[in-house]
């Protein structure tokens, strides 16, 4: 009996000084299934305090100016999704998080408001197993209040049909209408970069993707809205594996509408990114398109003859569109006497 008292008040020793010598730290975990525990602090500073995929911070609180950091390991192939959200029915913590790779400099992600004051980063795609870090702040210096901040590391789902060129939703030329959508939970596959896409903004949200075989001349009128309220962009490219260096038009003045209207400037098949200005935002959209094909005009050639054509294709083949309504027969085209099929030629050689 003496013994195993012994034994027993060496391990609750053992582990008073354990306690005590973990209580507090940023890795600290808690004994048992890893599931919902509270925020540790310090945590102040990247490296946060450590969790693993699943876990869940509540409560977390924020303090007017104070930063809150977290930090864990990702797999490739790793579909992230990162979240705040309220500890109790009524909270509403303004809070903004930013993803970080691991060297706690390089932001990846970033979201203020997702539908609420509270933040989320969905699916973000893992293409670089290691170290993550998150940031949760308030929007404003003087924002404070609890929050619970979420963690989850799923399969990623498949694409949904429009997300990529290859599975582009399809407008047909001559057409107009109004289609709707919901980019929430589509990837950033298509970013041109800092400048965008002829717009002079980042375009690196959530985005969706038309496809548009058309013919020259036709003149197009598309008003893309972000109905969920994200600052919607959107642009026209001709390869979507190089979007920077194809973009034809795009549109990113401010707010969730924007327009294009364009003029097709030769025959081929285009593609229209609808995309948003922040970081992996974007949701449910409309989007009103009209697209009026040129009318073939009389296509007048130097040799008198004449053929109904679009005025693009007229020019293209070195003749002159004679406008709109103009019958080729009998043939309006003026004769020009110095061709040598013309009567002008044919009469002065016989003279």
């Amino acid at each position: 009996m003496r013994l195993v008292i012994c034994v027993l008040a060496a391990l609750c020793i053992a582990s008073v000084a354990m306690a005590g010598t973990w209580e507090g730290k940023a890795w600290y975990y808690p004994v048992g299934d890893r599931a919902t525990y509270p925020e540790a602090e310090p945590n102040d500073t990247c490296p946060g305090q450590q969790m693993a995929c699943g876990d869940v911070v509540s409560p977390g609180y924020l303090d007017p100016g104070t930063l809150d950091w977290y930090t864990w390991t990702c797999n490739v192939g790793d579909a992230l999704t990162v979240y705040t959200g309220p500890v109790n029915t009524g909270d509403s913590t303004d809070t903004y998080i930013e993803l970080y790779g691991a060297d706690c400099a390089t932001m990846l992600a970033y979201n203020d408001d997702f539908g609420s004051l509270y933040s989320r980063i969905e699916n973000y795609m893992i293409t670089v197993g290691g170290t993550y870090n998150l940031k949760v702040r308030g929007y404003s210096t003087v924002s404070s209040g609890p929050y619970a901040f979420h963690l989850e590391c799923g399969t990623p789902p498949p694409p949904p049909t429009g997300d990529t060129c290859a599975t582009a939703t399809v407008i047909e030329d001559c057409t107009s209408g109004s289609l709707s959508g919901d980019v929430s939970t589509f990837n950033n596959d298509y970013d041109p970069g800092s400048g965008g896409c002829a717009t002079g903004y980042a375009e690196a949200g959530r985005d969706a993707a038309i496809v548009m075989n058309l013919a020259a001349g036709g003149n197009t009128h598309f008003t893309y809205t972000q109905t969920g309220g994200a600052d919607a962009s959107f642009y026209i490219v001709t390869d979507c594996a190089n979007v920077a260096g194809t973009c034809l038009i795009g549109a990113d003045a401010a707010g969730s509408v924007e327009t294009i209207t364009w003029t097709v400037p030769y025959a081929g098949t285009f593609y229209m990114i609808l995309d948003a200005y922040g970081s992996l935002t974007g949701g449910p959209w409309t989007l009103d398109y009209s697209i009026q094909c040129a009318t073939p005009q009389a296509c007048c050639f130097t040799d008198g003859s004449c053929q109904f054509l679009l005025p693009g294709d007229c020019q293209q083949q070195g003749g002159s569109p004679y406008g709109a309504g103009t019958d080729c027969d009998p043939n309006p085209c003026p004769q020009v006497p110095s061709h040598n099929s013309t009567w002008g030629q044919i009469k002065g050689s016989y003279r």
